[in-house]
């Protein structure tokens, strides 16, 4: 999905009317947890990242959408769905998501698959270690939560209280070229809209959980087929993507992982057709014919 350039103010609104037109959309409320449904076929389940909501996706589900009934919650804490302590632990924290999937996220007892970008991968493994009768395969994009020295935070920047529109804007969109889309040409009005709202309705800071080693114990318990998407010029990885790759291997022996060039953090915005493709091929395949391999 192209999104075009525009003037901020006549950027469209943020609802999957303006932003996935002619898509069935139907919005749901699980255990307090909002989502947004569409397609059908198997069930997939989107998880979106830190300080992020379902927009997170927007590159994504509607290819997604023809071959699986694709569900995007917001997470606990963040966009639409219901608060939760800042102070929650990853346990405290996924159970509200394992107490929405039991009250019908996803259709009862049906299998499904995950995806997960960033802090969303951290909370898709320690989902998928706790269903593993449930849970198929997952994909894990620009996963966060790995041990303390191995990656660095970008120095992103404050919103001052008096600044205009204009100055908040150039924030967010400061903010998205350091951490989030290393080409700033694809940076567009809407993309620096939809990183403003995300930011405003963020009430849980996931860093404290995505920025520590809280994947590798659910990899290690983790049972199916996993697919690891990063990109080549992510940020975080102090190391590099390699390293980061041969980390994921080290805790998951089924996973496989592809590094993509010309990518930052937020890999699918920025290789959605090349995501799309790979977890479309991941999710669809039989067997563990990907398992096992790290390609670039």
């Amino acid at each position: 999905m192209n999104l075009p350039a525009a003037n901020l103010h006549d950027s469209p609104p943020i609802t999957t009317d303006a932003l996935l037109p002619g898509l069935a959309v139907c919005t749901s409320t699980c255990a307090g947890m909002v989502a947004r449904a569409t397609g059908s076929g198997p069930n997939l389940l989107l998880l979106h990242g830190g300080t992020g909501s379902w927009t997170h996706w927007i590159r994504n589900i509607e290819a997604l959408s023809r071959s699986f009934r694709v569900i995007v919650p917001d997470l606990p804490g963040m966009g639409e769905s219901l608060d939760v302590p800042v102070n929650s632990d990853l346990d405290s924290y996924g159970a509200h998501l394992l107490a929405a999937v039991e009250a019908g996220l996803l259709p009862s007892d049906e299998p499904f698959f995950i995806a997960g970008f960033s802090f969303g991968a951290v909370v898709t493994a320690w989902l998928a270690a706790r269903l593993p009768q449930r849970v198929l395969r997952i994909a894990l994009l620009g996963p966060g939560g790995f041990p303390p020295g191995t990656w660095v935070r970008p120095p992103l920047r404050s919103v001052s209280s008096d600044a205009t529109d204009d100055e908040i804007n150039a924030v967010h969109r400061r903010n998205l070229e350091l951490m989030m889309v290393g080409d700033p040409c694809r940076i567009d009005a809407l993309t620096v809209a939809m990183q403003r709202r995300n930011h405003s309705l963020t009430r849980f800071r996931s860093r404290f959980l995505g920025y520590r080693d809280s994947l590798g114990p659910s990899l290690r318990a983790t049972r199916c087929p996993v697919l690891a998407i990063l990109g080549q010029d992510d940020p975080l990885p102090i190391s590099g993507a390699l390293a980061r790759a041969a980390y994921l291997k080290s805790n998951s022996p089924r996973l496989s992982c592809r590094i993509l060039a010309d990518a930052s953090h937020w890999v699918a915005f920025e290789q959605a057709e090349e995501v799309n493709r790979l977890l479309l091929g991941f999710f669809m395949a039989q067997g563990e014919d990907m398992a096992g391999s790290i390609t670039r």
